[in-house]
């Protein structure tokens, strides 16, 4: 029997009659649908949830919506843009598909038309590797460097691409879990930031000029990290390792510690707490430079405690 796995809609559009229109289609057809009344809005979320398909509205005539488009073509290569466009004509359909949607619709929206966008752009989404029929292993590896300013994109490739069997909490969950990994990775392994020293460098605002400075260090500047992800099809789990080129640190007393007590010179003690909170078969290597996390495929939603993440 083939499974129809839940696709994650964002909505994007100041009408909130758009907006019921949209969600009362969608009801019933595996769509969990989040809503935005405009881009600045739009973009957190999108960061946030890595949606599957966004339709939003073109916000003519300042074309907002256009450069929305072509902003999150750069930011999540492979997610579907539908085009809402009130003008009846051909230059504005090629003026959104030149923005990189790879569809237009025109307002009001038919309920015929808004079926064949979807399921057009359903079969345009990039196919994750727990969908694909017959897999019994797969493996990812990716090798970036130690600038901080990349991990969101690359944490928001690792959601979309390995990721999207899971339900929408527990994305936001590894999402959390996996940037706080690689931000250790970076900070406190590859470039040596202990946690009180980038604590007092962010109270004095000078957080930016302590990056600058040890990624010009020789001995740090070329410093990667390696992230491998393993899918395994019989098991039902995904694995993530992360490796950084640093010392390592002894991780053993900071597994077991309370959240009460996480103020520690090599790591944010804090960060792991809650990383083993959502994971608790988080582990490291003797050295303590690589971590890894399995991730049943089955995975149950965490505690309502559990679902308010704070960043690095």
């Amino acid at each position: 029997m083939t499974t129809v796995h839940p696709c994650t809609l964002l909505v994007i559009d100041p009408c909130p009659d758009t907006q019921a229109q949209i969600l009362d289609h969608v009801q019933g057809r595996d769509f969990s649908v989040i809503t935005a009344a405009d881009p600045r809005a739009a973009l957190s979320t999108i960061d946030l949830t890595a949606p599957d398909i966004v339709i939003t509205d073109a916000f003519l005539p300042e074309g907002h919506g256009l450069m929305l488009a072509k902003t999150l073509r750069a930011r999540q290569d492979g997610c579907p843009v539908i085009v809402l466009t009130r003008q009846p004509s051909n230059a504005a359909a090629v003026e959104a598909l030149r923005a990189g949607a790879v569809d237009y619709l025109q307002k009001p929206i038919g309920v015929e038309e808004l079926a064949h966008a979807l399921q057009r752009a359903r079969q345009a989404t990039r196919a994750n590797i727990a969908h694909l029929p017959g897999l019994q292993h797969c493996e990812y590896r990716l090798t970036i460097d130690s600038n901080p300013s990349h991990v969101p994109g690359i944490v928001s490739w690792l959601i979309k691409t390995t990721a999207g069997s899971l339900s929408e909490v527990q994305r936001l969950h590894l999402r959390g879990t996996l940037s706080e990994l690689l931000f250790n990775a970076i900070e406190h392994g590859n470039l040596e930031i202990f946690y009180q020293e980038k604590s007092r460098a962010i109270l004095d605002n000078r957080y930016d000029e302590l990056l600058a400075q040890r990624l010009s260090t020789p001995r740090l500047k070329d410093r990667t990290v390696a992230i491998t992800v393993r899918y395994d099809g019989p098991a039902q789990t995904l694995e993530y390792r992360i490796a950084d080129q640093g010392k390592g640190f002894k991780w053993q007393g900071l597994l077991n510690r309370t959240d009460a007590d996480t103020n520690h010179r090599e790591a944010n003690g804090r960060g792991i707490f809650l990383a083993r909170s959502l994971f608790p078969n988080l582990t490291y290597n003797v050295a303590g430079n690589e971590a890894c996390i399995k991730v049943p495929l089955g995975w149950n939603v965490p505690s309502k405690r559990d679902l308010f993440w704070r960043g690095p």
